[in-house]
């Protein structure tokens, strides 16, 4: 349990800082980490909520500090939450189911679907609930290809940081293992 509280930590510290330094657009941690989540904690409670928990705190911050200017006045929850929110948990769930048996493989193919999943929802929703877009076929077709330039990024950021989640996690863990054969020798 321990190492479970500090992994969660870890994984929303990582969330907060990788949304809140400046970087490229959609370059950030949030697809690795809901695809860590559902593979390192059993509850699936704690894999959907460890993003969520980390979008949120990094979105009060955004929204209250970095953009306050466009909010009249302390915003808890920013618009579209729902799709972007919601793609997070599609995340984490299709991430408990691809990521069973832990592979380079499996690690990028359910990165990539990852970043497929936020794009098709939280444009889907940029569409819906925005006056940018005409409510209309063509008007959704015109609103994913506007947001393609924000899409390399995406894939670009999920596939860095999973590699480096990953890794580091699967390093901790063989490390945890040799500590603990070490002892019982002693």
């Amino acid at each position: 349990m321990k190492k479970n509280i500090i992994l969660i930590i870890a994984l929303v510290a990582i969330g907060i800082l990788g949304r809140v330094i400046p970087h490229p657009y959609n370059f950030t941690p949030m697809t690795a980490i809901a695809l860590l989540s559902a593979h390192a904690f059993k509850n699936k409670w704690i894999a959907i909520g460890t993003p969520i928990i980390s979008f949120w705190i990094s979105d009060i911050i955004i929204n209250n500090f970095i953009y306050a200017g466009y909010y009249g006045g302390f915003t808890l929850f920013s618009p579209g939450v729902f799709w972007i929110y919601g793609s997070m948990v599609c995340i984490a769930l299709m991430g408990r189911f691809s990521l069973n048996k832990v592979s380079i493989s499996n690690v990028g193919l359910s990165s990539v679907a990852g970043s497929m999943i936020f794009f098709i929802l939280t444009n889907f929703g940029v569409w819906a609930m925005s006056a940018m877009y005409a409510k209309s076929f063509a008007g959704l077709i015109q609103c994913y290809t506007f947001a393609i330039p924000f899409f390399g990024g995406t894939i670009l950021g999920d596939l860095l940081y999973s590699t480096i989640l990953f890794s580091s996690y699967s390093f901790a863990l063989s490390k945890s293992s040799a500590l603990n054969k070490a002892s019982n020798l002693i």
